[in-house]
This record gives C-alpha cells, structure tokens and sequence, in this order.
C-alpha cells in the first residue's frame, strides 16, 4: 500500500466521538437547495457504523456515502446513545456530517435497538415511524414526505424486514397495505430498506408486482442481494449500481464501513 493510501485509511479511522466534536462546527440547519431531477438515491444498512475490520467508525460511513453524495438516503441499523455505539447518536450524527435533514424512528418498546432514518437534502414536511408485525425482534418502518420542487412531493418510506423464522408474508403485506394507505396517489413513491429477501422469494412478489425495481435495469449479477430501492410514479430509471470500491486502488476491510455495500440509483420523475 502506498503512503497516500495509508493516509486515507488513518483518516476514516478517526473515533466517531472526535470527530462528532469535530463536526459540532457545521451549520445548524442545511441550506435550502434548488430542486433538480433526476434524483439520486441510496439505501444503506450501516451495520450500527462497525465496518469490515470489525471497528466502529461513522467517518468512514460518511465517507462511503459522499462516494455518490445522494440526495435521498434511507439507513438500517442506526443507533442512538447506546455504549456499543460510544454514546453517539448516529442518525443526527450523519445528518450533521453530510449537512442534510433526517427523521429517525426506532421501536417505541426499546429505544436502544437498532431504528431507520431517512436522510434529505430537500426538506422533510412530515415524517412520522410505525411497528411491524414481528416475532423475534421489533421490525419498523418509517413514512416521509418529502418536498422536492413547489412541483414534486415524494413519498419515501424506509424499512428493515426480519430474519429467520420471521413471518415475512405478514410483514411484506402489511408493508405494503400501509404503503398504499400512506401515500397521495398521484405522488411518486419509493421504498429503500434491507428487505432480507431474494429476488426469487415469493414473500418479496407483491412488492416487486406493486414497484418496479431499480435493480432491473442491470444484470441480476450486478444487484444487491437483499438491499432495494423501490420506486412507483417515476419517468425512468436512469443508472443503479451497488457501490463495492471505496478507496481506489486500495483492497482493504478499512475501506468499508458496514458489512452491507451502498446501493445507488438516479430516477427521473
């Protein structure tokens, strides 16, 4: 590896709690910015900010992120204030960092498990979390809208499925009835979220009947496995990718931030 490489490195592996102090400079609240279609997305589950080296690190997250500076993000496995995660709330810790506005929801039962949050450069008008049905652990999902352009409002939903022995059918289908029920129906619509189902699975079909997947627009080998952003109302699809290098020319478990990748892609509305 080569001295600039290890530099990078030494960077991302700052303490997520230096580098919150560090970033307590920014301004309060983002800039109100002018609307442009298409629109990027990202979906991330961030594995609580504990990368492939097994260190907590939301620098390195953030840096991830940056990689294809979104406009919309929908985050798995975010924490807030636990010791596992050095105290730091990271939904606000990454909303601060990457300057955007956010909504964050995790179960009402347990405020320390693990919660979704929706990130935004455009603001959030209304945001509001709500349970799944769930047997293992408390599964939820969040609603916001968002106001593009005095012409394009956007519903986008965020959510983490369950695993093993969940009843998926049950939470696929509430999902989606909720959805319906959710959304203005002349507004376009999207869902992100770890979906912990294969695109072959039957639980996941009334989704992918209900949505178009981004991911079709590439060979299946080149989709996330079980990571989706969903999207309903829109003009085209125009690029999806899965981001796998972080650091150029650089083969490292430093490079990555989560044991999931990001996944991206830019709609046209």
């Amino acid at each position: 590896m080569n001295r600039k490489g290890k530099i990078i490195i030494a960077l991302v592996l700052i303490s997520p709690l230096i580098t919150a102090f560090l970033m307590m400079s920014l301004e309060k609240n983002p800039p109100l910015i002018e609307s442009k279609n298409p629109i990027t997305f990202m979906t991330y589950n961030i594995h609580f900010g504990q990368g492939g080296d097994d260190l907590l690190n939301l620098e390195r997250i953030a840096q991830n992120i940056l990689l294809d500076d979104p406009d919309i993000i929908g985050l798995q496995e975010v924490e807030r204030g636990r010791i596992t995660s050095q105290g730091v709330d990271m939904a606000y810790w990454l909303a601060k960092r990457l300057n955007m506005y956010y909504y964050y929801f995790n179960p009402p039962s347990n405020k320390h498990v693990m919660g979704n949050a929706i990130l935004s450069k455009f603001p959030i008008v209304s945001a509001r979390g709500y349970s799944l049905p769930s047997i293992l652990q408390e599964r939820v999902y969040i609603h916001c809208i968002i106001r593009v352009s005095p012409t394009l409002t956007l519903d986008v939903f965020n959510t983490h499925l369950g695993i093993r022995n969940e009843n998926k059918y049950a939470q696929v289908n509430y999902l989606l009835n909720k959805i319906v029920e959710l959304s203005t129906p002349s507004t376009p619509t999207l869902l992100m979220g770890d979906l912990n189902l294969r695109r072959t699975s039957p639980e996941i079909q009334p989704l992918l009947t209900y949505f178009t997947d981004t991911g079709s627009i590439v060979a299946s080998s080149e989709r996330a496995n079980i990571d989706y952003i969903l999207v309903r109302g829109h003009e085209s699809i125009i690029e999806y990718h899965v981001v796998n290098d972080m650091l150029p020319n650089i083969d490292s478990p430093a490079e990555f931030g989560s044991d999931h990748l990001p996944v991206v892609s830019t709609i046209l509305f």
